[in-house]
């Protein structure tokens, strides 16, 4: 394959395939660790840029994978955001959009950009059955998100892009990674519970203050608690494994 990827490591326990349409991502998230994979300067990376050649590549690794009968997950976009602002220039997500459906492709998006990622709302709604769409939830407190996110949506634009999604009858998910205040995560399963399919849980915080043995402990316990208690499916990953573990809890 051209430019859908197998990808490695904790991103493998996202989405068995991957693709990235654009390079670098002008969220500007203080936690990113992209720059660190794709081997890139913070401050560049900050300018996003299309991928040379990405659609005549994504049409060719769409057919491949179609006439193999490749039914496997392709998520958009780990190590940037499908909906950068350059994208209402480019529309590169919602040219590769129509090629995954025209294949009939599983694929999935996960952003940050809230409103402005509902543009292809009415092509995604045609084919609930082929797409999910997801999210990234770290905290509730607006000035506390713009600090460690601080040209991402508000959360508030994200559970409302959320919501909308999920009343299109669109599978909705979230990703409630990396974190940073257990208690803010724990809010945010509760606040969007009404209108959220799937959680997935991780730690991944490698900037601030860590949360301690015992705190992620006690939070692993709440969330699996609450989660259940909403129904949800939830995937705890690797990182957090040993203190379910340690909670008691068997996923």
């Amino acid at each position: 394959m051209r430019i859908i990827y197998e990808p490695r490591g904790r991103a493998a326990e996202y989405a068995p395939l991957a693709v990235s349409l654009y390079r670098g991502c002008s969220h500007g998230c203080t936690y990113c660790f992209a720059p660190d994979v794709i081997h890139a300067d913070r401050e560049k990376f900050l300018q996003a840029t299309p991928r040379k050649n990405a659609i005549p590549m994504l049409q060719a690794d769409a057919k491949e994978l179609a006439d193999n009968g490749d039914q496997r997950e392709i998520l958009m976009s780990f190590t940037t955001d499908p909906y950068q602002p350059v994208e209402r220039q480019y529309k590169l997500t919602q040219t590769a959009i129509g090629i995954l459906i025209n294949h009939g492709l599983n694929f999935t998006i996960l952003t940050k950009a809230g409103i402005p990622s509902l543009v292809d709302l009415e092509r995604l709604k045609e084919v609930p059955g082929l797409f999910r769409y997801g999210t990234t939830l770290t905290l509730n407190r607006e000035e506390e998100r713009r600090v460690w996110e601080p040209a991402a949506a508000p959360t508030i634009d994200r559970c409302k892009a959320l919501r909308i999604m999920h009343e299109h009858g669109i599978r909705t998910w979230v990703s409630l990674e990396p974190l940073i205040d257990p208690e803010q995560s724990l809010f945010l399963i509760c606040a969007t519970a009404p209108y959220v399919d799937e959680y997935r849980l991780g730690t991944l915080n490698h900037v601030g203050e860590q949360p301690t043995d015992e705190c992620l402990v006690e939070y692993v316990n709440k969330a699996y608690t609450l989660l259940k208690m909403y129904g949800k499916k939830a995937i705890f990953k690797k990182d957090l494994q040993p203190y379910l573990k340690a909670a008691g809890v068997q996923q």
